[in-house]
């Protein structure tokens, strides 16, 4: 069995070292526990190919990084003003359109968690306000005006500063650059993404045109988070080129995992995005949608096709990562605390044996269809 994987990480400034990093603990970790034949190679970056190599007794799988985290860079958020902009741009484009009504009918999970980063910025500003109000009226008593406003702006400073390093730990202002980036997304689009998704769809194309007549192979679309919303841009050029160059695409299959794909296509100014769905929905894929209620920035179990207003012969499976069922109930407890930790579940190494099994996905001589229990 010989596979090829193209993984494809959301909204993360992040290098491919620090995924290979992750990928290589929670392997070992995988390996240690169910006793599975794989053998990690270190990565290499070949061409502007950056992938790593896992073998097994009998199968073999390229694991290939999809980079465009230099893109994420330049749009990376690093300040309180940075953050601002981020909840006025959430206001903006998902509140003042009432936008957020239709995202509180499909999940009530992210409309929480779209407002959660907003609130808590104006509740932010407020207590920086009262605290810095509270001292001047306090201060100006027994020292002059002038020393008591400038006193009270450095409580407000100092305040404001703390609220926003805690919101870091918390994840809150990632949630909100994520909100933000999305409801850019044409405009992020057209500056810096269209060659990026132009160069990824004829990579992927490419090698499965190369091994069109390989019976023992697939090739396997995983894309996270803000990468699914890629994902739709890069199906529709790959299957465009197969219907064009009449390439079998029986072997791509397509893992969505927490996927948040509604904060664009749920955009009127959508149009183009979901003609790509509809056209993507043409054709019947083998395509798994993993989300779970933990992670705040998915849309659990959502039909996007649906709920976008597409009609299809064909839609994803949509399917539930049941990450309860996973990991031991102590552990768990812990990582439904860590906002992060929950969006990046999908990629770690499991404890009990389940529906969801990355691992298991990415290795062994079987077809993902196999794997999947749907």
């Amino acid at each position: 069995m010989q596979r090829d994987v193209f993984y494809l990480a959301g909204y993360d400034p992040r290098t491919y070292r620090f995924y290979y990093s992750l990928f290589k603990k929670n392997l070992n970790q995988y390996k240690d526990r169910f006793n599975i034949d794989a053998q990690l190679s270190k990565s290499f970056i070949q061409q502007n190919d950056i992938y790593w190599n896992i073998e097994g007794k009998d199968y073999q799988t390229k694991y290939h990084f999809l980079a465009w985290n230099d893109i994420v860079k330049i749009n990376w958020s690093e300040n309180f003003k940075d953050a601002l902009l981020d909840c006025y741009s959430f206001f903006r484009i998902y509140t003042i359109t009432g936008l957020f009504i239709k995202f509180g009918k499909a999940s009530i999970y992210q409309l929480i968690t779209g407002y959660y980063p907003f609130f808590y910025v104006i509740f932010s500003l407020c207590l920086a306000l009262i605290c810095g109000g509270s001292v001047f009226l306090l201060v100006q008593i027994y020292i002059h005006f002038v020393f008591a406003a400038l006193f009270a702006v450095f409580v407000f400073y100092i305040v404001n500063r703390f609220l926003f390093n805690y919101g870091r730990k918390l994840a809150v202002f990632w949630i909100s650059r994520i909100c933000s980036f999305c409801a850019n997304w044409h405009k992020h689009k057209k500056e810096h993404l269209e060659d990026r998704i132009e160069k990824f769809a004829y990579s992927i194309f490419d090698i499965l045109k190369k091994n069109q007549n390989n019976k023992n192979y697939e090739l396997i679309l995983i894309a996270h988070s803000v990468g699914t919303i890629m994902c739709i841009e890069i199906l529709e050029r790959i299957l465009h080129l197969c219907k064009e160059e009449k390439i079998d695409f029986s072997k791509l299959k397509i893992l969505t995992l927490g996927e948040c794909i509604p904060l664009v296509s749920f955009q009127k100014k959508s149009i183009d995005f979901r003609e790509k769905m509809e056209f993507v929905g043409g054709f019947d894929l083998k395509w798994y949608d993993f989300t779970s209620v933990i992670d705040g920035a998915c849309f659990p179990l959502v039909d996007f096709m649906q709920e976008s207003g597409i009609k299809t012969q064909f839609k994803p499976k949509y399917l539930s990562a049941k990450f309860h069922t996973l990991y031991e109930k102590k552990y768990y407890k812990k990582i439904k605390k860590n906002k992060n930790d929950a969006h990046f579940l999908y990629l770690w190494s499991i404890q009990l044996k389940g529906d969801y099994d990355f691992f298991n996905f990415v290795t062994n001589n079987k077809f993902l269809e196999e794997k999947i229990r749907s």
